[in-house]
């Protein structure tokens, strides 16, 4: 993933066309052309929820930021639309864009509209390449989380019939106890008569 300050280059129209439409995201050669306010946020807002998870519901409950204001709620379109900033700023930092500003949503221009989209559609073929690898190393994570909590329960049972047979042994004891000194007893009485019956 590349941080602020990397190189990202510019993708040709039909690259960005055909990644966007590969993330279900409508778009079309004019929009590349001559872009909207309205159709950059339907993009970014894409962006969001298919790389980061966040939904336009997260972004308008933004904590941080309600907690700036003493009203709120005559704030709204300002806190969604700085949350929505900031998380987009974010994004595209990780990808490489570093010089995003709110221009770049509330008065779009073709070359830097380009320029981000090519940012985001790098990463994302960049993510899908690496999306068997990760699948792979995840599915192998998971067979061993599997497998130790599998022997982690057959160590629970061993241990608790461990203390099972603790336990009988400990109850069992003071009756072993008081046959051995019956065994003693009788034994000490066989050599006494072993010793008379000799003598005899």
């Amino acid at each position: 993933m590349l941080q602020g300050g990397g190189f990202c280059p510019t993708l040709k129209s039909q690259d960005i066309l055909d990644v966007m439409r590969q993330m279900e995201i409508p778009i079309v050669e004019e929009d590349l052309e001559k872009p909207t306010p309205q159709r950059v946020q339907i993009w970014f807002e894409a962006f969001l929820y298919i790389l980061k998870g966040i939904s336009l519901e997260q972004l308008g409950t933004s904590v941080e930021l309600l907690d700036l204001t003493e009203y709120p709620e005559s704030h709204s379109d300002d806190i969604f639309l700085m949350s929505f900033y900031q998380n987009m700023s974010t994004l595209l930092l990780q990808v490489g864009v570093d010089d995003f500003s709110l221009r770049d949503m509330l008065k779009p221009e073709p070359a830097r509209v380009r320029r981000i989209l090519s940012g985001v559609c790098n990463f994302a073929m960049f993510r899908d390449d690496r999306m068997p690898t990760l699948e792979k190393y995840t599915a192998q994570a998971d067979e061993q989380a599997e497998r130790l909590q599998s022997m982690q329960q057959e160590l629970d049972q061993i241990t608790q019939r461990i203390q099972a047979v603790q336990e009988q042994r400990a109850r069992e004891m003071p009756r072993v106890t008081k046959l051995q000194e019956e065994n003693r007893i009788l034994r000490d009485e066989l050599k006494e008569q072993l010793v008379t019956q000799t003598s005899l």
